[in-house]
């Protein structure tokens, strides 16, 4: 009969370093390129693996509804980090929040003026587009000024 894991066998998979540190999850991965997730199954749940750290070492079972956000920025993938300290709990707000104030968000106000100024230059939108690896529309969108207004 396969071994069931427990759910502090968690951080068997991470590479535990100093509080400072981030540390590295070396278990599975789940989700798409951009959206990869450091994932772990116990007690026959299969959840975020930082979300199974947030819970033991806090002692608490969160709900659905709860997110777990890193002060790190390095919750995804390649890094998954897991340190406790780096963990806090919050609402989508709080993350919307986040992605905001640390332009983890689109593109960085930088990329926008040097798009402004291409634009500006004449180059066309599909060719800005193909330069910065985003769609056409994208270029539409800041040429025109429905997105990226206060950059």
């Amino acid at each position: 009969m396969a071994r069931t894991n427990d759910p502090a066998d968690v951080f068997r998979y991470y590479r535990i370093g100093a509080d400072d540190e981030c540390w590295e999850w070396t278990g599975p991965w789940g989700g798409q390129e951009r959206e990869k997730r450091p994932y772990f199954m116990a007690a026959r749940r299969r959840q975020i693996a930082y979300r199974w750290v947030y819970e033991l070492v806090n002692g608490v079972h969160l709900e659905p509804s709860q997110l777990v956000l890193h002060s790190c920025d390095n919750g995804g993938y390649p890094c998954g980090c897991g340190n406790p300290q780096h963990l806090r709990l919050g609402t989508v707000r709080d993350n919307s929040d986040d992605m905001m104030k640390r332009e983890r968000h689109g593109l960085p106000k930088t990329a926008v003026r040097a798009i402004r100024v291409l634009i500006a230059e004449g180059r066309t939108q599909q060719e800005i587009a193909a330069l910065y690896g985003v769609s056409r529309e994208t270029i539409s969108a800041i040429a025109t000024g429905r997105v990226y207004k206060s950059v």
